[in-house]
């Protein structure tokens, strides 16, 4: 599964909780941030994603996250 996948499905997997890119790093193990986000902001408003200033619902910080709703 590539990294863009397995983005992907950690954030549907969620279902509607937004993770920010840190949250997503951290829980997939990525060498770099950056790895996250460019995958992230190319799915912000496409198919149910959504990418806006939030709370992440796994750390609480508030800022750019990425949710999916059905």
């Amino acid at each position: 599964m590539t990294i863009a996948r397995q983005i992907e499905a950690l954030i549907q997997r969620l279902d509607g909780v937004a993770i920010c890119d840190d949250c997503v790093t951290d829980r997939l193990n990525l060498s770099v941030r950056s790895q996250a986000n460019v995958v992230t902001r190319g799915l912000g408003g496409a198919n149910g994603f959504r990418r806006e200033k939030q709370p992440c619902g796994l750390c609480s910080s508030i800022k750019v996250s990425t949710s999916h709703h059905r």
